[in-house]
């Protein structure tokens, strides 16, 4: 992981040392671009396991999993969910990078692309040497019920 910038560095959805809550700020925003891009779903790290959903009391999140550009940085599956839902803030070099010419480009390639933790896990059950559980969609909950 190091090769990659880590976007959601947060204990409480185990991507680092850091805490979820001191990056949270009520009413912040970003160009539905950023949100764009960190909706791809080109698979980086699927570890099965389970997490408490930092943001809802007794809820759990499945995972975690890490998307990433294959350039430049990583994320959690989740994280435009965190940002247009509770406010998580991004650093402004990621936002600048995904506004650039270069976001461009990653966002033509993924729409030719058809890697998403679907189609891995559509490969995964239809190989003869893997059992596999999980659901087709990863359990990826709807914003509305996140």
């Amino acid at each position: 992981m190091e090769k990659y910038i880590c976007l959601t560095p947060y204990k409480e959805i185990r991507g680092g040392e850091k805490s979820i809550y001191d990056y949270v700020k009520e009413g912040y925003s970003v160009p539905e671009k950023v949100i764009k891009y960190l909706k791809t779903t080109k698979p980086y790290v699927m570890s099965p396991g389970v997490y408490k959903h930092p943001f809802k009391e007794n809820s759990t999140l499945l995972g975690p999993y890490l998307y990433y550009d294959g350039i430049k940085y990583c994320w959690d599956r989740d994280t435009w969910k965190y940002i247009k839902k509770y406010g998580l803030t991004l650093p402004k070099e990621f936002i600048d990078y995904v506004m650039s010419e270069a976001g461009t480009a990653y966002l033509q390639s993924c729409q030719e692309s058809e890697e998403s933790w679907s189609n891995v896990i559509s490969g995964m059950k239809e190989s003869k040497n893997m059992f596999c559980m999980l659901s087709n969609d990863a359990e990826d909950e709807d914003i509305k019920d996140f």
